[in-house]
């Protein structure tokens, strides 16, 4: 879509009055570059690529997912932050945007100022699950085994959303646990199934196919309703355990600089595709719901996780931490 707009530029002095009509560059008119700071195959990864495909069509430009993961998402984010603000590099990212503030100081950018915050994509909840092999049928059996001995619960590094979501769930429930960090949704999937952790909670469109498959077990989902691609798994209020409601969420930012209109444009252009039967067809089957926001309501939205964020971390004892840049290979 090259649709170019007309902006009307007025300019007044001693007391001469002119105007001018100045004709904005058409965007796009090349290919646009989604900046996702996680693996392949990770939600955010999935979430991506399905905003990148129905952008693309809308455009009729490419739109490509350039997946830049790290040890945290501060790599990829960072990235973005440092690019042209042009409006063709962008970013995709969850609500460890807005966490990674909270857990981190000395930062390379400042999330609030080296971003505009342009749209709400999508939401869906965490699922709590464990392996086969440990003979845990529900959140309460679970509950019982932490309690009786000594248990290791699965992440994706200590200072993540699933670390906080489990984190609660422990405090919610009265049990210790040890967290085993792994490097990728994949490997966190197989220890789970292997025994080598007792549970862990990865968001549902991560383990939907192995549970499926039988290769791990669902005992509960974060949300406040059941989620429609695991019907049959009970909430974790349901499930015994109140206050543990809980999202990862999706969103679009543009490095700050954006022209107004062009965010503006960009925004819009997101809560076109949250319309498209196909793109809700496509977020239902990852067990996900669209969020559309507008740029006003998503940064507010964001802000107010940031603080969220901060209040978490404070009553968990977790201190933030000066981030270190990872070496370079």
């Amino acid at each position: 879509m090259r649709i170019a707009s007309l902006v009307s530029a007025c300019a007044v002095a001693m007391g001469i009055g002119g105007c001018a009509t100045v004709q904005e560059t058409p965007y796009p008119v090349q290919p646009v570059k989604l900046v996702v700071p996680y693996p392949v195959g990770n939600a955010g990864d999935l979430m991506g690529r399905a905003l990148a495909e129905k952008l693309g069509q809308m455009w009729g430009q490419p739109v490509t997912v350039e997946n830049r993961p790290g040890p945290t998402t501060v790599v990829g984010t960072d990235a973005a932050a440092k690019a042209k603000a042009d409006g063709y590099t962008l970013l995709v990212h969850s609500i460890s945007f807005a966490t990674d503030g909270a857990l981190y100081t000395s930062l390379p950018y400042d999330p609030e100022k080296d971003f505009v915050p342009l749209a709400g994509f999508a939401r869906q909840p965490f699922a709590l699950v464990t392996g086969p092999q440990s003979g845990v049928k529900t959140v309460g059996d679970l509950v019982a085994r932490g309690r009786a001995s000594a248990i290791k619960y699965g992440s994706l590094g200590p200072r993540t959303q699933i670390t906080f979501v489990t984190e609660q769930f422990k405090k919610q429930a009265g049990f210790p646990a040890t967290n085993v960090p792994y490097k990728s949704l994949m490997e966190a999937n197989g220890a789970t199934m292997k025994g080598d952790v007792t549970f862990w909670f990865p968001p549902v469109a991560g383990v939907a196919g192995p549970i499926r498959e039988g290769k791990l077990v669902p005992l509960a989902v974060t949300a406040a309703k059941r989620s429609t691609l695991l019907p049959q798994v009970p909430t974790m209020a349901e499930a015994g355990v109140a206050n543990t409601e809980s999202y990862a969420w999706f969103g679009l930012w543009a490095p700050a600089g954006v022209p107004k209109g062009l965010a503006e444009r960009l925004s819009s252009d997101v809560a076109k595709v949250l319309q498209a039967p196909d793109v809700l067809e496509k977020l239902a089957k990852m067990g996900a719901e669209p969020m559309p926001m507008s740029m006003g309501e998503f940064g507010r939205f964001v802000k107010a996780e940031m603080e969220a964020s901060r209040r978490l971390t404070g009553d968990l004892g977790i201190k933030p931490e000066a981030y270190v840049a990872p070496a370079k290979p």
